[in-house]
């Protein structure tokens, strides 16, 4: 059994990208625009448009009908895939950082967004004075008290959709399925691309192994293997497609069942805590990595944990780095 707060860090690392005040704020007028409305006579009370509602009913995804604001300018987002909203053009002012914030692909779009603490504290929430609340975490309990604090919207628990499910919730929530379209649009496109550029032969399989602390996980149905297997036409091996079929993220194994899982390619997840280097470092000095075909072969790649999250910028750039390390010698 793992202790909460290792449970935590790894389901965010193997789960399952505005402006500061929310960029679903319109475009300044040009300046023709304003010139011409200055001239233009005042509206008669009978020819003015009805103003907009200044809030509507959502539905989320726990069944809650919640009145929310129709222009939410001061949103906080509680969850592991803050990357959804960005990816979107929606940048919220206080998010789940405390874990994932120097975790993730993207730290260059987390900046001028507060951090309200994992599990969350709910008087940084309230001192940011929200007009929605985005939830998104396993942790169901906080949804009653962020309900205290302001209009929250269930959209999942964690990882409970794929991603352009996800994101094309919050693409109906927040009016912005234009903005999904062209994104998921040019991302087909890319991935077109790189799959070409990888030229993979029929029956070419792939595992991901993440090396995290002492710890080894071969991944199954998330994370990086959602690009490998459900974009780049990786296949598999039988090992880790048991793992598929049962519907499980990962397993913790040992070094002893390491090659019941390997496949043509083997792609390696790690980080650089010292834990982590020496359990790796341990595991490739051994006799039986040295004897993986995989490894004799010089079809090893190694890649940071920050892309085995399923949120789109972290897939947009995971393309980059699959072209780029492919492109390089091939082992690294």
């Amino acid at each position: 059994m793992f202790l909460p707060l290792t449970f935590l860090l790894l389901t965010l690392i193997l789960a399952s990208c505005g402006q500061s005040n929310n960029s679903n704020n319109a475009a300044p007028a040009s300046a023709a625009a304003t010139a011409a409305a200055t001239e233009a006579p005042a509206a008669t009370p009978s020819a003015t448009e009805p103003a907009a509602p200044a809030t509507r009913l959502y539905t989320d995804y726990k069944k809650r009908e919640v009145e929310i604001p129709t222009d939410p300018q001061h949103i906080v987002y509680v969850g592991s895939n803050p990357g959804d909203l960005l990816a979107l053009g929606v940048k919220p002012i206080g998010a789940s950082l405390s874990v994932i914030g120097t975790q993730v692909a993207y730290p260059d779009l987390l900046e001028g967004i507060e951090d309200i603490g994992y599990p969350f504290s709910p008087e940084k929430i309230l001192a940011l004075s929200p007009d929605l609340i985005i939830f998104d975490d396993w942790d169901e309990t906080g949804i009653e008290a962020l309900s205290q604090i302001a209009p929250t919207v269930v959209v999942g628990l964690d990882g409970t959709f794929p991603t352009e499910e996800r994101v094309r919730q919050l693409a109906e929530l927040f009016g912005r399925t234009a903005e999904a379209d062209t994104w998921f649009n040019a991302y087909k496109a890319k991935v077109a691309s790189v799959k070409e550029q990888l030229n993979l032969t029929e029956g070419e399989t792939a595992t991901s192994l993440l090396v995290l602390g002492s710890d080894l996980y071969i991944m199954g149905n998330k994370g990086l293997n959602e690009t490998l297997y459900g974009q780049l036409g990786f296949k598999p091996t039988e090992g880790v497609q048991k793992l598929i079929d049962a519907d499980e993220r990962f397993a913790n194994i040992s070094d002893e069942v390491l090659t019941q899982y390997i496949g043509t390619h083997m792609f390696i997840l790690t980080d650089n805590s010292s834990e982590t280097v020496t359990r790796q470092t341990a595991l490739m000095d051994s006799g039986l990595w040295k004897a993986i075909p995989a490894v004799k072969e010089g079809r090893v790649y190694t890649f940071d944990s920050k892309y085995n999250f399923d949120d789109p910028i972290t897939l947009d750039r995971l393309l980059d780095e699959i072209t780029s390390i492919f492109n390089s010698s091939g082992t690294k």
